[in-house]
């Protein structure tokens, strides 16, 4: 069974589907400015020259638009792949092979148990997995031992190579459990990587 941020319904598309998009719109803009301005210029006595000035004003208007709409997506491209980056490649507070982290998983709640999420990331298949929980050291666990997600388990089971990193909430800067989550989502699909 996914969970409701797995599905990848997001509110608003994923910066790196908005590039081509503001590409398209910026290039129809322009050819309709350059064909508007050069169908002006022999009918700019009659009355359909103030037509083409209209098309003119609205090829500059795409234009424009289609240019702020690839610069905001470029911008925000960059800051979910370096997000990824803090997620993924940086130093999280527990990072182990699936069978590493279950055979110290009883030292480390003894240490405490940790409130944030946890990425397992299936190396066989290049797949991700997010989850949070008040309890991420449990939750993680529970993943490999049947009672997480059945796809996850279903790849340990039969061999796959698994890795598990667990972010604190406290040490992230976000203030909620969902934040943090849909952020390591986002950031997950902006650089292309499938999730579970």
């Amino acid at each position: 069974m996914r969970n409701y941020y797995q599905i990848k319904t997001v509110a608003s598309a994923p910066p790196r589907r908005l590039i081509p998009i503001g590409k398209v719109i910026s290039v129809t803009g322009l050819v309709l400015a350059i064909v508007s301005f050069f169908s002006a210029l022999p009918s700019s006595a009659n009355i359909y020259g103030s037509l083409s000035f209209t098309f003119l004003l609205l090829g500059l208007f795409f234009f424009v638009d289609g240019l702020f709409l690839v610069i905001t997506a470029s911008r925000q491209q960059e800051k979910l792949l370096g997000l990824r980056q803090s997620l993924l490649e940086d130093d999280p507070q527990i990072a182990a092979s699936a069978e590493e982290f279950m055979s110290q998983r009883k030292a480390l709640t003894q240490q405490g148990e940790i409130t944030g999420i946890f990425i397992v990331h299936n190396a066989t298949k290049d797949l991700y997995y997010v989850g949070q929980s008040a309890k991420a050291i449990d939750r993680a666990a529970i993943q490999f031992l049947g009672r997480g997600n059945c796809d996850v388990y279903a790849d340990y089971k039969y061999g796959d190579s698994f890795n598990v990193r667990i972010i604190q909430l406290s040490e992230s800067g976000y203030e909620s459990l969902n934040e943090l989550k849909r952020a390591a989502i986002q950031a997950l699909e902006a650089a292309g990587e499938e999730l579970y």
